[in-house]
C-alpha cells in the first residue's frame, strides 16, 4: 500500500470473509476513507457458524494494510454453540485476545482508533485500548441498538452488566457514529446524562459502484421480475409478503410477474411457501449467493423488495441492503414501518407500505408491478448518489480530521 497521510486502527469482529452485512459494510466504508491506511483486527471466519464469503477477498487485499484475525480452538466453539447467555454478545469472550493483538500493533503509531459493531462487544476491546492509550482518538460506530433493543431477550445479571458497559463506552468514546438520525436519537434518549448528541455523527451505509461490474443475466421473459435479497428471522417473517403475493396473483388486472428470493433459510421459507398455493407458482428461493454475485444479480430485476418487521413506533433502521439496492439502480418496493427506509423509498420514487394488512400490501405491490418500468423520477439519481461509498468515505474522513484536530488542540 502506498504511503498515506492518516493511519487508522480498526477493530471489528465482522470483516470479510465473515458472511455478514456488517462485514461488507465495514470493508466498503473503511476502504473508502481517502488518503488513509487502515489496519484491521477482526475475528476469523472460523469463529462463525455460516460458511465464509470469499467474494471480497481481492477487494480487501488491495485496499487494506495489515489484517490480524483472532482464532484458536476454544474460540472456534463460539460458532458451534447456538446461544450463549452473554451480553452484549458471545464475542465478549474475545475482548482480552483482541486487546492484546491490538497492543502488539503499537497503537500509539496510529492517528485514531475506530471500533465497529454488529457485535457490540468489540467496543469493550476498544475501551480497554483507550484506557491504555488515552491520547488516541476513538470513534465508536453502531450499526444497530445495543442494550434494550426491541428484539433482545433479557438475561438476569448479564443484561444490566451490558447496559452499564454500554454507558461507559458511550461516555468514554471521543466520537460516535450512527447510520440514521433516529438511531442517534434513540441512544441519546436512552442514555440521558451523557453528551451523546454533541459528539455524534450520522454516516449511512453506502454502495461501491465498482462492485456491480459484470454482465447481468439476460431477461428471457416479458413478465415483471421481482427480486428480494435478505433473511427472514424472528418477527421478520415471510408470511405477510407471501399473503400479498397470493392476493396479487389472484388479481386479473395485475401484470404477470415472478418473484425470486435469495438468502439463508431456504428450507424454512419453502415450508411457509407451500401454504400459499397461488404464490407457490410464482415464487422461488435461490439460496445464498456470494455478496458480489448478489450485487450483480440485483441488476437483472425490474423491482427489488425490502420486507421489514412491524414496529410499534417509528423505525430507526436503514438496513445495509438498501444501500446495496441503490447501487443496482433498480426500483424498490418496501414493506416497512414509518422511518428512514420509507423516507428514502419515497425520495427515489419507489413504493412503500407499512407491514399491516395483507390487502393493503397487495394493493401497493400491484401498483409497483404496474409502474416499475415507467420513467424514473428526476430526483432518483441525486438521492442514490448521496449513498455512493466515495461520498460516505469523504464524510467519514471529515469526522476523523475534526476529531484529531480537536484532540490535538486540547493537548
Amino acid at each position: 500500500m502506498a504511503d498515506t497521510n492518516m493511519r487508522i486502527l480498526c477493530l471489528g469482529y465482522c470483516f470479510p470473509p465473515v458472511a455478514s452485512p456488517e462485514a461488507f459494510v465495514t470493508a466498503k466504508t473503511m476502504a473508502a476513507i481517502p488518503d488513509a491506511e487502515v489496519d484491521i483486527v477482526t475475528a476469523s471466519a472460523n469463529l462463525y457458524a455460516q460458511l465464509p464469503d470469499h467474494s471480497l477477498d481481492a477487494y480487501v487485499e488491495s485496499r487494506f494494510g495489515r489484517i490480524e484475525r483472532i482464532d484458536g480452538g476454544l474460540f472456534r466453539m463460539l460458532g458451534k454453540i447456538s446461544r450463549l447467555p452473554l451480553r452484549p454478545d458471545r464475542y465478549l469472550l474475545l475482548t482480552r485476545a483482541t486487546t492484546a493483538r491490538a497492543e502488539a500493533m503499537q497503537p500509539d503509531g496510529y492517528d485514531c482508533l475506530v471500533t465497529r459493531s454488529q457485535y457490540h462487544s468489540v467496543h469493550a476491546a476498544g475501551r480497554r485500548l483507550k484506557q491504555r492509550h488515552p491520547d488516541l482518538p476513538w470513534v465508536a460506530c453502531f450499526s444497530d441498538p445495543w442494550s434494550g433493543g426491541a428484539y433482545e431477550r433479557q438475561v438476569p445479571l448479564m443484561s444490566p452488566w451490558s447496559r452499564n458497559l454500554e454507558r461507559k463506552v458511550l461516555r468514554e468514546a471521543d466520537a460516535l457514529v450512527f447510520p440514521t438520525a433516529e438511531m442517534r436519537d434513540y441512544f441519546a434518549a436512552l442514555n440521558t446524562g451523557i453528551s451523546i448528541t454533541q459528539k455524534s455523527h450520522v454516516v449511512p451505509h453506502g454502495y461501491d459502484p465498482t462492485l456491480y461490474d459484470g454482465t447481468s443475466p439476460t431477461q428471457t421473459s416479458q413478465k415483471v421480475r421481482v427480486g428480494m435479497f435478505g433473511t427472514f428471522y424472528g418477527p421478520r417473517t415471510p408470511q405477510l409478503l407471501l399473503e400479498a403475493i397470493e392476493r396479487a396473483a389472484g388479481d386479473g388486472s395485475a401484470p404477470e410477474f415472478t418473484v425470486e428470493i435469495f438468502g439463508p433459510g431456504g428450507a424454512a421459507f419453502n415450508r411457509e411457501l407451500v401454504k400459499h398455493p397461488a404464490a407457490e407458482k410464482l415464487v422461488t428461493h435461490g439460496g445464498v449467493l456470494p455478496h458480489t454475485d448478489a450485487l450483480v444479480r440485483m441488476k437483472s430485476f425490474d423491482l427489488l423488495v425490502i420486507s421489514d418487521a412491524p414496529m410499534a413506533t417509528r423505525s430507526m433502521f436503514l438496513p445495509s441492503k438498501i444501500a446495496d439496492y441503490l447501487g443496482s439502480g433498480r426500483q424498490m418496493f418496501a414493506i416497512t414501518p414509518e422511518g428512514p427506509t420509507q423516507d428514502l423509498i419515497e425520495r427515489i420514487g419507489g413504493w412503500s407500505v407499512i407491514p399491516d394488512e395483507p390487502a393493503a400490501v397487495a394493493a401497493v405491490l400491484i401498483d409497483a408491478i404496474r409502474g416499475v418500468n415507467a420513467v424514473k423520477p428526476a430526483q432518483s439519481d441525486e438521492a442514490r448518489d448521496a449513498y455512493s461509498i466515495e461520498r460516505i468515505g469523504r464524510r467519514f474522513r471529515d469526522i476523523l480530521d475534526q476529531l484529531i484536530a480537536s484532540k490535538a488542540a486540547k493537548s
